[in-house]
Formats: C-alpha cells, sequence, structure tokens
C-alpha cells in the first residue's frame, strides 16, 4: 500500500480557497460586515491598487468596532486591518505555511503572486480538511477543527 503524500509534498495552490474577496482600504466596515455575510466569508482581505495590504476578520469587526460601540459606517477596514500581511507563494509547501502560521500565531495566510496580487487564502481549516480527507475521514478531532459534518442533520444550529 502506498503512503499518502506528507504536507511537505503537497503545494498551497493545491489546497487553498481561491473564492476570496477583497475591499479597498477606504471601505467601511459596515459595508465590509455586509460583503462578509452575505458571501459566508469570515475574513476579506484589503487591497490597495491591486495589492493584497492587509486582513480583516469577523473578531477585529467584533473587538475594534462593535465591541467598542462604533459605528461602523464611520470606520474604515485600513483602520482596522491586521497589517502587514503573513503572505505565502501558490508554490510553497502546505508544511511551509503552517509552520508560518504557527509561528506567527495565525489561523490564515494570505496567498500571493510574485506581485503581491491576491490569489487565494489558506486556513488552519483547509489544512484539517485536507488532513481529514487524508485519514478518511475517521479522526473525530481533525473532522471537529475542519468543520466536517459526520451526520446529515446539519448540526444544532440553522
Amino acid at each position: 500500500m502506498e503512503e499518502e503524500p506528507g504536507l511537505g509534498a503537497i503545494r498551497v495552490k493545491d489546497i487553498m480557497v481561491t473564492d476570496v474577496h477583497a475591499v479597498g482600504v477606504g471601505t467601511s466596515v459596515k459595508e465590509t460586515a455586509a460583503i462578509m455575510a452575505r458571501e459566508g466569508h469570515g475574513c476579506v482581505i484589503v487591497v490597495d491598487r491591486g495589492i493584497a495590504v492587509g486582513i480583516v476578520t469577523e473578531r477585529d469587526i467584533v473587538r475594534k468596532v462593535t465591541g467598542e460601540g462604533v459605528d461602523p459606517s464611520r470606520v474604515r477596514v485600513q483602520d482596522i486591518m491586521s497589517t502587514p500581511l503573513i503572505t505565502v507563494s501558490p508554490s510553497a509547501t502546505v508544511l511551509e505555511a503552517a509552520e508560518m502560521m504557527s509561528e506567527y500565531e495565525v489561523r490564515r495566510t494570505v496567498v500571493v503572486d510574485d506581485e503581491g496580487r491576491l490569489v487565494g487564502l489558506l486556513a488552519a481549516g483547509d489544512i484539517a480538511r485536507w488532513l481529514a480527507q487524508q485519514k478518511n475521514y475517521e479522526d473525530a478531532a481533525l473532522n471537529a477543527i475542519a468543520r466536517l459534518k459526520t451526520s446529515s442533520t446539519g448540526g444544532p444550529y440553522r
């Protein structure tokens, strides 16, 4: 039986998500939150003249805006984005990306081309999903981290 390839043999481009939403630096937090809700995304990438410069997550919005009682229509994403970005090349190995994510204590890394343009996103959940698949979805812990359903009930929240 042939052994499955490890994270060092898999490229970021093979498991990254390409359905990533980007907003300009001057976009309001209110508009950004509406985009994230509509698209079902937990983050957006902030771009300036086509170059990825920051990331805004749901957590950023809660902690830096709504949790502080600030009007989200009066705040721009450039004021709350996490920067500098932790980026990775699509040709890097997933192991290299995972080590970098661990070193910088981030759950997501932005995938950019040689010019800094956004090409995708790699999240810890994407890595967990790939690992779960390699183990034929038999590892309940990996399935939980990857948010994989083990039944057709859809979970407790609707």
